[in-house]
This record gives C-alpha cells, sequence and structure tokens, in this order.
C-alpha cells in the first residue's frame, strides 16, 4: 500500500470527475489525509478528508464513496 504524504501533487478522481491537487496533510501512517484542490468535486469545495482503509481503498468521510488518487508528475 502506498504511503501518502504532505505536499504531494496528486491527481483526484471522485464520482467521475478528475482534477488535480495536493496533499494538504498527512497523518504519519498516511491512512488519513486532508485533500485540496481548486474545484467543486461531489459537494466538496476546495478540499476533502479522506481514509485509506486496510485494503488500500481510499473513501471520503461523508459520503464514505470510493476516491481514486494518482500521483501527478510535476514538471
Amino acid at each position: 500500500m502506498r504511503v501518502w504524504k504532505t505536499g504531494e501533487a496528486v491527481r483526484i478522481t471522485y464520482e467521475g470527475r478528475t482534477v488535480e491537487g495536493t496533499v494538504l496533510l498527512a497523518s504519519r501512517n498516511g491512512t488519513s489525509l486532508f485533500l485540496e484542490f481548486d474545484a467543486l468535486l461531489g459537494g466538496y469545495a476546495g478540499r476533502m478528508p479522506v481514509s485509506v482503509d486496510d485494503d488500500g481503498v481510499i473513501r471520503d468521510l461523508m459520503n464514505n464513496l470510493p476516491v481514486e488518487l494518482s500521483p501527478l508528475e510535476v514538471s
């Protein structure tokens, strides 16, 4: 399972929409994340708290829906 770190640039996909963002805060073990982005995603305005379960599935904390994260290459 990947451990996400504070400050990482990410691609966030939620409810079929993909935006670029940043891991604003990450717990030491990477299971609690606070994502930041410049968009509206499923009712979230610019920030979204998520958790990573034991199987590595990332879910938003309000609706328990899956969130896909991938690293974003920054040039």
